[in-house]
């Protein structure tokens, strides 16, 4: 039997565009609170696309409120954030309980952990949070089965690559029956921007507080110079592939010695990273000199992930690559004459929350498109 979606918008408009209920997690974080200026900015469009959002409950760390329908959405973070702080959980509360679309733009493992309950009550989830789809493989299967149940959807694209389309290529691939032989990739759009600016005289140390500023890094950059970040990528990608794997399968030598990277505040992990200055402009001079460029390569092949900063021949297609760009590089029965190869930015606010606003606006249209009757005989033409 088919799974139905449970839930749908019972509310509707003087123009019977139906409401749709939606719960933003972490509405005033940077992806969160940009995100919520574009359903504002885009709002006339979406209404000429049958979509109209309500956002009925916005969260961050301190708490949650339910803003009034009439609030613009891009005031809703500073509302938000000047609010008190609220003792009730977040996951308990009403509004979210009654929510169609949850929007999680936190990185919270505890958030991702609540996936399958909101799965299982018929809300689809949006979300460029990696602690879900790259998560232990209980949580995994939780997730897969709660969709199937209800046939609500994880909206996932933008937990790797932004707004490239690596993750969704691969599960297309998988769906067609390719057979993937290896790949490589880089997947940190953080440390694709620090390696690049290292070999352009930059001393590791200015080039990790760059990323941080322009919004490539998180404001505490320790999960991805310790390659978390990037690691839990690449099980995400390779878990599209139909892989049965965990974070703890891969490979992950960190950029930067692990004792570098305690500090639980942001300006420690920065202070310490000057320790690690000459020995990264020694190893950029080193490379120059080889005509070669650092980057940190993903890969998988014979049944092995690994993540490590490597050096890549100049003549490579990783060596081309700007700043913050991430690329993949595929050999499969599909691409046997030549390797599929997708390239471009891969960090930054804006990128990530165009991608996130992308899926939102997707889970909207399947929410506000005609029901779908799969009883109904399907003729093919000849």
């Amino acid at each position: 039997m088919a799974a139905t979606r449970s839930g749908s918008p019972q509310h509707t408009t003087g123009d019977d565009i139906p409401v749709i209920d939606l719960a933003v997690i972490g509405a005033s974080g940077r992806v969160g609170r940009r995100v919520l200026e574009f359903i504002d900015a885009r709002r006339a469009a979406l209404h000429q696309a049958g979509i109209r959002l309500r956002v009925t409950l916005a969260a961050n760390s301190r708490g949650w409120l339910t803003p009034a329908e009439s609030l613009p959405a891009g005031r809703i973070a500073d509302l938000l954030a000047t609010s008190p702080k609220s003792a009730e959980p977040v996951a308990q509360a009403r509004a979210l309980q009654h929510a169609r679309i949850v929007l999680d733009c936190t990185a919270s493992g505890e958030i991702a952990a609540h996936y399958p309950r909101w799965l299982a009550a018929g809300a689809d989830v949006v979300t460029p949070n990696k602690l879900a789809s790259s998560g232990s493989r209980a949580l995994a299967q939780a997730i897969a089965a709660a969709a199937s149940v209800s046939g609500a959807r994880l909206f996932d694209s933008t937990t790797v690559g932004a707004q490239l389309p690596l993750l969704a290529t691969l599960r297309d691939l998988h769906r067609a029956g390719d057979r993937i032989e290896r790949f490589e990739a880089v997947l940190s759009g953080t440390l694709s921007y620090v390696l690049g600016r290292v070999q352009q005289g930059a001393a590791l140390s200015a080039a990790v507080s760059e990323a941080v500023e322009c919004g490539y890094a998180e404001p505490n950059p320790a999960r991805d110079l310790s390659g978390e970040d990037a690691a839990r990528k690449l099980v995400i990608l390779l878990r599209a592939l139909g892989h049965d794997l965990d974070l703890a399968d891969v490979e992950v030598v960190p950029l930067v010695d692990a004792e570098l990277l305690v500090g639980s505040e942001a300006r420690e992990v920065l202070a310490a990273l000057a320790a690690a200055d000459a020995g990264w402009r020694a190893r950029a001079a080193l490379a120059q000199v080889r005509h070669e460029r650092w980057v940190y390569r993903a890969s998988y092949e014979d049944g092995k992930a690994r993540i490590a900063p490597e050096r890549v021949a100049e003549t490579h297609a990783f060596a081309q690559l700007a700043p913050c760009e991430n690329a993949l590089v595929l050999h499969s029965d599909f691409y046997r004459a030549a390797p599929l190869t997708i390239a471009g930015p891969g960090a930054g606010i804006d990128l990530t929350a165009a991608g996130v606003f992308a899926d939102l606006v997707a889970a909207a249209q399947s929410r506000s498109a005609p029901a779908r009757s799969y009883d109904a005989p399907v003729v093919v033409a000849a």
